[in-house]
């Protein structure tokens, strides 16, 4: 794990934007260059493979294993393109998304083997895992804030998902926390923003 390798995990309307926001500019005002990126995408790669993956017009299409393996490309070439340099040079990387995003969408979400999954990401990552903050919101909530975000276009292919699949991935998230205390800290995203980012911001100076 990588001290200045920061991702926001979380369902959709969880706050992961507002909290990158914050934590970017937090970083800046102590001296650091900060990159942020978003998963699928950062890579002109990796934002062609994104566009396969949430094509609305793929939906009912795609099989569970293509997608698991498309996430798992994009994500290799955003490390070799973008994520290792920057580390390397002492740059902060802050994640809209990671590798926990794959265990909990194609892992608990899709129902593909969990065994599997893990196996795929340390062939795709190795060493380079975020330390982890992962926004936790009942899905109905995640519902409500995306009818009222007036900036969000058509839903995508995983976005037109329906109520059972995110309540599998909300569950896998809480999962994936459990297991891993160290690197995963789950946060109430219920509460008011502010108080969001002090805990997490005494996570990372703990």
């Amino acid at each position: 794990m990588f001290k200045n390798f920061i991702c926001l995990e979380g369902i959709d309307g969880s706050g992961k934007s507002t909290q990158i926001a914050s934590l970017e500019s937090l970083l800046k005002s102590r001296g650091l260059e900060v990159l942020k990126i978003r998963e699928p995408g950062g890579t002109e790669i990796s934002e062609a493979v994104r566009q396969i993956l949430l094509n609305p017009a793929h939906k009912g299409k795609m099989s569970d294993i293509t997608e698991l393996l498309l996430y798992n490309a994009a994500r290799a070439q955003l490390l070799h393109e973008v994520i290792k340099p920057a580390l390397e040079k002492g740059i902060a990387v802050l994640a809209d998304r990671f590798a926990h995003s794959t265990l909990a969408y194609q892992g608990y979400g899709r129902g593909l083997n969990i065994d599997i999954i893990k196996n795929l990401l340390h062939v795709t990552c190795a060493d380079f895992f975020p330390k982890t903050f992962i926004l936790d919101i009942p899905v109905s909530l995640s519902r409500e804030r995306q009818q009222k975000d007036k900036s969000r276009g058509k839903a995508d292919r995983i976005e037109q998902e329906d109520n059972i699949f995110f309540e599998r991935v909300r569950k896998g998230y809480q999962e994936i926390a459990k297991e891993n205390p160290e690197t995963c800290i789950l946060l109430d995203a219920t509460r008011p923003p502010e108080d969001i980012f002090k805990l997490l911001v005494s996570h990372l100076d703990g």
